[in-house]
C-alpha cells in the first residue's frame, strides 16, 4: 500500500474527505520527520517508536574484492521499533501440520 492507498482507506473508515486525510497524514509525517531530525523520540503507543540512532564509523568490505577496506563514516540514521500490539498482529503464526 502506498500513501494514496492509505489516504483512501483512512478516508473510507473515517468518513473524512481524502483531501483532509491527505493533509493530516502529510502533517503527521512532517512532525515525525522534524522531531526525529532534532533528536527527539516519537512514541505512538501500540504502534511503535521513531528515533534517531548513531552509527559509529567502521570498515566495510566489497564482496568481490575482500582485500580492499572501505571506510564508512559515522552518521545518524532514523530508526523504527514496532510496538507490542503491532508485533503481535504481524507475527501471528499459522497453524503448522503435526509431524509424526
Amino acid at each position: 500500500m502506498n500513501k494514496g492507498g492509505l489516504v483512501a482507506e483512512v478516508s473510507k473508515r473515517t468518513g473524512a474527505s481524502k483531501a483532509d486525510v491527505r493533509r493530516a497524514l502529510e502533517a503527521t509525517m512532517a512532525v515525525i520527520r522534524e522531531s526525529v531530525a532534532k533528536g527527539e523520540r516519537v512514541a505512538l503507543v501500540g504502534f511503535g517508536t521513531f528515533e534517531r540512532k548513531h552509527r559509529n564509523k567502521r570498515l566495510a568490505r566489497n564482496p568481490r574484492k575482500p582485500h580492499i577496506s572501505i571506510p564508512v563514516p559515522a552518521r545518524d540514521v532514523p530508526s523504527f521499533n514496532p510496538g507490542d500490539e503491532f508485533l503481535k498482529l504481524v507475527a501471528k503464526r499459522r497453524p503448522t501440520a503435526k509431524r509424526r
